[in-house]
C-alpha cells in the first residue's frame, strides 16, 4: 500500500510545489532507482511488463523509482518537472488479464508528457484503448486498478480509474491519495455523460477498509492542512515517517505511513521519495531504502549519477546493503536511537547544502559510510 501527496505554491513556504511518496511494497521486494534518458525511436512497440504497445517518435528523459522486476515505476519525475505517483485501488472492474498496469502507465506518462495536464491526456487515451490488468505482487497475487496524483512546476491534477473508467480533479492548493477512492462527484471531467458518485459507485468497499486507505489518507491530508501556508521539504519527510500505536493483527502495519510489516494483512515502505519544483529547478531526496524512519532522504540533482535501466542488478545490491541495515538496528533501540541522532545531522546538511555535483557526491559518501560504520 501507499500515501502520496503534493503541496502547490500557495501552500509551501517559498512559492515552490513539493510532492512526496511512500511506496508499500512487499518487505523484500527491491526497490531501485534508475535513470532513463531522453531518446528517439524507430522501433514501432515498446514492452512494458506484459504487453507491447505503439512506441512514440521520441521519450523524454526520466528518473524513475520502481520495483525492481516491473518496466514501469512507482514514482518518478522527467526532465520537464513532471512528477507522478500512483496507488492501488480496490474497485470493482479489476481484471487478471494482461495488459497495462498502474506503473506502466506511471512510466509512459513521465516518457511522454511535458505538462501535468499532458500526462492526465496521455494516461486517459492509453487507458480507454488499453485498460488495465495483470498482477502487481512480487509473490503475492495481487490485482488492482490505480490512482495517480500528477504534478509540474504550476499545477497538480488527480486522476482516479475503475478499469477503463476515470475521473479527474484540478487540485487548488494541496491534495492526498492513498489506497481508496478520493473523489465523489466533484471531479473536473470524466468518462461518463453525466454525473456520479465515483467511489460510491465502483469501490469495494471491504477491500478499501483492509487496506485502511481511507485511514492514512486522513492523517495525511489534515497534516497538509495544518501545515498549509508553511509546507517544506522537512514537513512532507516528517510526515512520511509517521506512525500509528495501532495494534490491529489484521492490518496494525497498513495504519502507519512508514509501514513495517508485521500484521497479517502486511506491506512495508521500500522506497521514499520527495521533489521540489521551483523556478525550473529539479531538486529529489530519495531513500532509495526501506522505511524512511531509519533511512537518509538524499539530494539527487536531475542530471546527478543513478542506476541506467541495465544496472538493475547493481541497483537492488545497493538496496539490500541498505535494507540489511534497517533490519539491524530495528532489533537494537540503542543503536536507532544513535543512528537518527546521525541522520537528523546528516539531513540538516542536506537541506542547508549546494546542489554542485561535487557536493551532492560527498553527501552520498557520508550516507554510504554511516551505513557501513553500523553494519560493522
Amino acid at each position: 500500500m501507499c500515501d502520496t501527496m503534493v503541496a502547490l505554491k500557495n501552500s509551501t513556504v517559498d512559492n515552490s510545489v513539493i510532492f512526496a511518496k511512500n511506496s508499500d511494497r512487499e518487505p523484500k521486494e527491491p526497490h531501485v532507482g534508475i535513470y532513463v534518458p531522453r531518446k528517439k525511436h524507430t522501433e514501432k512497440k515498446v514492452k512494458c511488463t506484459y504487453i507491447e504497445i505503439e512506441q512514440v517518435p521520441e521519450t523524454y528523459a526520466c528518473i524513475l523509482f520502481k520495483p525492481s522486476w516491473i518496466w514501469g515505476a512507482e514514482m518518478g519525475v522527467n526532465e520537464y518537472g513532471v512528477v507522478i505517483g500512483n496507488e492501488a485501488i480496490f474497485t470493482k472492474l479489476i481484471s487478471k488479464n494482461h495488459s497495462l498496469i498502474g506503473m506502466d502507465y506511471v512510466r509512459l506518462a513521465l516518457e511522454r508528457a511535458k505538462t501535468a495536464k499532458e500526462a492526465v491526456e496521455v494516461i486517459i487515451e492509453l487507458l480507454e484503448k488499453y485498460g488495465q490488468g495483470g498482477k502487481c505482487g512480487y509473490t503475492k497475487n495481487l490485482y488492482y486498478d490505480n490512482s495517480y496524483l500528477i504534478a509540474d512546476f504550476n499545477e497538480a491534477y488527480v486522476l482516479e480509474t475503475a478499469g477503463k473508467e476515470w475521473v479527474y480533479k484540478k487540485i487548488k492548493d494541496f491534495y492526498s491519495i492513498s489506497n481508496s477512492i478520493t473523489l465523489r462527484d466533484e471531479y473536473d471531467d470524466s468518462s461518463f455523460k453525466k454525473k456520479i458518485d465515483f467511489k460510491e459507485t465502483y469501490e469495494k468497499k471491504l477491500f478499501s477498509i483492509i487496506s485502511s486507505g481511507d485511514f492514512r489518507r486522513n492523517i495525511t491530508y489534515k497534516n497538509l492542512e495544518k501545515l498549509s501556508g508553511e509546507i517544506d521539504v522537512k514537513d512532507m519527510v516528517n510526515i512520511l515517517r509517521i506512525h500509528t500505536d495501532s495494534k490491529n493483527i489484521i492490518n496494525g502495519s497498513l495504519k502507519s505511513i512508514c509501514m513495517h510489516s508485521w500484521s497479517l494483512v502486511s506491506s512495508e515502505t521500500t522506497g521514499s521519495f520527495v521533489v521540489k519544483l521551483k523556478d525550473g529547478e529539479i531538486k529529489i531526496y530519495a531513500t532509495l531504502s526501506p522505511r524512511p524512519c531509519s533511512s537518509i532522504f538524499k539530494p539527487l540533482a536531475f542530471n546527478a549519477f543513478l542506476y541506467a535501466e541495465d544496472e538493475v542488478s547493481s541497483a537492488e545490491n545497493y538496496w539490500r546493503k541498505r535494507r540489511k541495515f534497517v533490519m539491524k538496528i530495528a532489533e537494537n533501540e540503542e543503536l536507532k536511537k544513535r543512528f537518527e541522532k546521525e541522520r537528523d545531522t546528516l539531513e540538516e546538511e542536506i537541506l542547508n547544502s549546494n546542489w554542485d555535483d561535487e557536493t551532492l557526491k560527498k553527501i552520498w559518501d557520508k550516507e554510504d559510510n554511516l551505513i557501513n560504520e553500523f553494519l560493522l
